[in-house]
């Protein structure tokens, strides 16, 4: 179980650091207004997700496992649509 965390915590750190850099390169980009907004909140919400988490907001279970990284790929390709 211990393992289990350490994983869990790490892969939330590379999603959270890879998510802050895709909003500062989409807050950069020139690119409609509504869309713009679209997109940051929709990645404000999903560093909401681990961050919540990890105050004990909601417990990791396995819907977790199994959206949270299938919420990460079609936020990027979110992104790449937009450009």
């Amino acid at each position: 179980m211990v393992i289990l965390r350490v994983l869990l915590i790490a892969f939330n750190v590379v999603v959270v650091t890879y998510l802050i850099y895709r909003l500062f390169i989409v807050i950069q980009e020139p690119m409609k207004g509504w869309k713009k907004t679209l997109v940051l909140i929709a990645g404000l919400l999903l560093l909401f997700a681990p961050f919540s988490m990890f105050f004990n907001i909601f417990q990791p279970n396995f819907q977790y496992f199994m959206i949270y990284p299938i919420a990460i790929v079609l936020f990027l390709y979110l992104i790449r649509e937009t450009k």
